[in-house]
């Protein structure tokens, strides 16, 4: 069955499945939270440890930046790319909060 519900089961066995009354995903949800925090952390250890000077080759031209600004740009521009590839298209938003509009 799609929705979960046994209607032979045993009141203590839904309860069970049912588990803790959170929305489905919310502990994947914290565990990502908590390895996106990790992460930024060893990013920003890593950033702060390394703050001498280097030269920076960049298509077209060539610069001097320190190792923690060009680490820092790096983690944004790919946060930046990861947001965007991840975020879903105007067309799958409309159809996600069509149909949890249905399921009120």
């Amino acid at each position: 069955m799609a929705s979960g519900f046994d209607p032979g089961a045993e009141p203590e066995a839904r309860e069970r499945r049912r588990g803790t009354g959170r929305e489905p995903g919310s502990a994947a949800r914290g565990v990502k939270l908590v390895a996106a925090t990790l992460a930024a952390g060893l990013l920003v250890a890593f950033a702060a440890a390394n703050f001498r000077s280097v030269e920076v080759n960049f298509l077209l031209f060539t610069s001097r930046a320190r190792v923690v600004t060009v680490i820092a740009l790096a983690a944004l521009l790919g946060f930046i790319v990861g947001w965007l590839v991840g975020r879903p298209s105007r067309a799958e938003r409309k159809a996600l909060r069509r149909a949890l509009g249905e399921g009120d």
